[in-house]
């Protein structure tokens, strides 16, 4: 996947940390394996096999083996899908998070 097509006209307000995590994503009946391809405080976006509509809610769990850092559900609002490749890029805002999150992100430049 060539970094061009996943350039996209930068809408944060906050700054959009590269990462390369993988996530369980749930909603309803689906579960699948995604991969968290950037973070911001107020969004995410990452790569999936399937497409979702916008304004469909769904889970993305992050779970940090290796680390000894508690797991983290992220509770996002999917605002844009598009196809790159044979996956879904999707960018999404993050509308429910944890403290678990939160100390997440602020350790993330130390991490990575």
């Amino acid at each position: 996947m060539s970094d061009n097509q996943l350039q996209t006209d930068e809408r944060r307000q906050e700054t959009r940390l590269e990462t390369y995590l993988e996530s369980v994503l749930e909603q309803k009946e689906h579960t699948i394996y995604t991969t968290v391809i950037n973070l911001s405080e107020q969004g995410v976006g990452f790569l999936s096999a399937r497409p979702f509509k916008k304004g469909e809610v769904v889970n993305i769990n992050l779970s940090f083996h290796k680390q000894n850092i508690e797991p983290i559900t992220l509770k996002v609002r999917v605002q844009s899908c598009r196809e790159v490749d044979l996956e879904y890029y999707i960018g999404g805002v993050i509308i429910s998070k944890t403290d678990e999150f939160e100390r997440f992100y602020a350790a993330i430049p130390q991490v990575y």
